[in-house]
């Protein structure tokens, strides 16, 4: 199991967010993965990436920027349009693609599916 010694030495960009914080992620994303034993080898470091994309999402929503989760397409300035890039993308596959993170863990999420569709 991913500890938070793992988590700040393979992120030192969270070295300012205190440890309980920390931890409360690294919680929700244990809960989230469910059964360690389907992810083979790859749960600690799967689990250290989840953690940080939520924890990422968190601060980024704690400073007022609601739009993290969804990637921008087009935008004008003028008269003001937003349109978000989601269209055909799987809600829990958006969410994820938003950060570097998020994208780490869905590729370790994605290699232990199909190995284990493989075998």
């Amino acid at each position: 199991m991913a500890v938070l010694a793992d988590f700040r030495i393979r992120f030192p960009e969270f070295a300012s967010v205190a440890d309980p914080r920390v931890q409360l992620f690294l919680d929700d994303a244990e809960l989230l993965m469910a059964d360690p034993d389907k992810w083979l080898d790859f749960y600690d470091v799967a689990h250290l990436y989840f953690a940080a994309h939520l924890l990422y999402v968190g601060q980024a929503t704690a400073t007022g920027d609601g739009g993290v989760l969804a990637p921008v397409k087009k935008q004008e300035v003028d008269d003001v349009m937003l349109e978000h890039a989601i269209g055909d993308i799987e809600p829990s596959r958006s969410e994820l693609f938003a950060t570097a993170y998020g994208k780490r863990y869905w590729s370790y999420r994605r290699l232990v599916t199909i190995t284990i569709l493989g075998v």
